[in-house]
């Protein structure tokens, strides 16, 4: 009798702390999410100006060199980002490396044109060619001669 108490107990707390730690999770989510749309306009702002790119890691990375201004906000992607790599790889018993690396495959394919990326250690402007050192994005080759 004592144990089927005890046995009975013991699953009555489970069912009442188990929708407890869903429900928190659930919330961290909701948070994360809240603060990757509060976060957009100003990453995609970023990207826009090529001050920040996409990188093959899934996060994202300065082209030239790091703003200050801008830092914070790069910072807090990144760090969301990981975790909600880390939340994504425990739930799908993965790694987190491979589920960044789908990530980073979801936004190069999602890039606006001209948005940079980062592959191999090297950036590359999306659909048109151009690299970091290159602003405009366009042949800088000799000019056309006029006839």
């Amino acid at each position: 009798m004592k144990s089927i108490t005890l046995t009975l107990v013991s699953a009555l707390l489970a069912l009442l702390i188990l929708p407890a730690a869903l429900l928190a999770q659930e919330t961290k989510m909701d948070k994360l999410r809240d603060r990757f749309k509060q976060r957009y306009p100003q990453v995609q702002e970023l990207k826009k100006a090529g001050v920040v790119g996409e990188t093959s890691d899934g996060y994202l990375d300065w082209v030239k060199k790091k703003d200050p201004k801008a830092a914070d906000t790069v910072d807090a992607e990144n760090a969301d980002r990981k975790t909600l790599y880390e939340s994504i790889a425990k739930n799908e018993n993965t790694t987190v490396e491979l589920v960044a690396q789908h990530a980073a495959k979801r936004n190069f394919s999602k890039a606006a044109d001209g948005e940079y990326l980062k592959e191999d250690g090297t950036w590359k402007k999306k659909g048109g060619g151009g690299d970091a050192d290159d602003d405009t994005g366009k042949d800088k080759g000799k000019a056309k001669a006029k006839h």
